[in-house]
């Protein structure tokens, strides 16, 4: 009865989690709010940018990375999301502005 007990509630945690996953769109989300923190970028801009970024669903957890060098974008589980790579931001929010000509 015990061991049932106890895998029971390691499958209702390790659901709960799967539920809470970030999803491939709020990933997105909070890529697009930091670069549009230097200006405004439209969808094909935006399109271009996330054209080489891969999405990664770990059932509890899920991750974005460059697809050339597969360094992390941000991760995220239970809903939280975090930007690791200030750098590709900086980067990417480059490449737009010289495609806007500033």
């Amino acid at each position: 009865m015990f061991k049932k007990l106890i895998l029971l509630i390691i499958v209702a945690g390790i659901v709960y989690l799967n539920y809470t996953n970030p999803k491939r769109e709020d990933h997105e989300a909070i890529i697009r709010a930091e670069l549009e923190k230097n200006g405004p970028v439209s969808e094909e801009q935006f399109a271009a940018a996330m054209k080489d970024v891969d999405y990664s669903n770990f059932m509890v957890g899920s991750a974005t990375k460059t697809t050339l060098d597969s360094k992390m974008i941000t991760y995220g589980y239970m809903k939280k999301l975090k930007l690791v790579n200030g750098e590709w931001i900086k980067q990417t929010t480059q490449k737009i502005q010289n495609s806007q000509g500033y």
